[in-house]
């Protein structure tokens, strides 16, 4: 989820310094295509070979502690917490976390279902991360102020969206398949909490994002529009 944000954010970050401070073809912008062109390359390089390695476990039933699955859980008893400079201490309870397992074998039905969502949010990631290098691209060239960029803009906070649902998706059937299915002492595993939830402001963001998407689209077509009457 941290990558989703992360991407809304840098957007709308770029616009800002792009309409203030007319950056185009600077030295900052070169610098942040060459970094962002080498994470593309990373990063796909890394989802090829996490997809490979997947398969190849899915197929020869291997262990699957490649992955890490998340679950949802409290604890049965109660914690002490020091408030007093005295040593006394007050009572805490914990009835909504969140974490991650790892576990030597899984049922393959599950897995595929699993991985198969993990790979889309990977291509996502992959995506968004193609559409910023895009934008920033036509910054570079000085002309950042165009439909065909705000398109892009609408298309990363739909991806911000559709990541936000994949990611919670996942995430409720990992902890709804292993709910009753793990036992730790001291621990309740539950296939649901409102802590789960906490990250809801990158869902807000997308959609803020599709806001100035179209804010953007509009501006735009009016510059194009005035540019043909001049």
């Amino acid at each position: 989820m941290f990558i989703n944000n992360f991407f809304c954010f840098f957007t709308i970050k770029l616009i800002v310094m792009v309409v203030k401070n007319r950056v185009y073809g600077s030295a900052l912008i070169q610098f942040l295509l060459w970094v962002l062109r080498i994470g593309f390359f990373i990063v796909a390089i890394g989802v090829i070979i996490w997809l490979i390695y997947s398969i190849f476990i899915f197929v020869s039933g291997g262990p699957t502690r490649h992955m890490d699955f998340p679950v949802m859980f409290s604890f049965a008893d109660e914690g002490s917490l020091k408030t007093l400079n005295d040593g006394s201490a007050a009572k805490f309870y914990m009835r909504g976390a969140t974490g991650a397992i790892m576990s030597d074998d899984v049922p393959r039905g599950f897995l595929a279902i699993y991985s198969f969502i993990a790979l889309l949010i990977k291509v996502l990631f992959l995506l968004s991360l193609r559409l910023t290098i895009r934008i920033l691209d036509s910054v570079r060239i000085g002309k950042f102020f165009i439909v065909e960029n705000a398109i892009r803009l609408r298309y990363i906070g739909l991806l911000g969206i559709v990541f936000f649902i994949l990611d919670r998706l996942g995430t409720v059937i990992s902890a709804s398949y292993f709910s009753d299915r793990l036992e730790f002492s001291g621990m309740v595993f539950t296939s649901f909490n409102l802590f789960s939830w906490v990250t809801l402001n990158s869902l807000f963001i997308s959609l803020f994002l599709l806001v100035i998407a179209e804010a953007f689209r509009i501006g735009a077509q009016l510059k194009a529009e005035k540019d043909l009457t001049i």
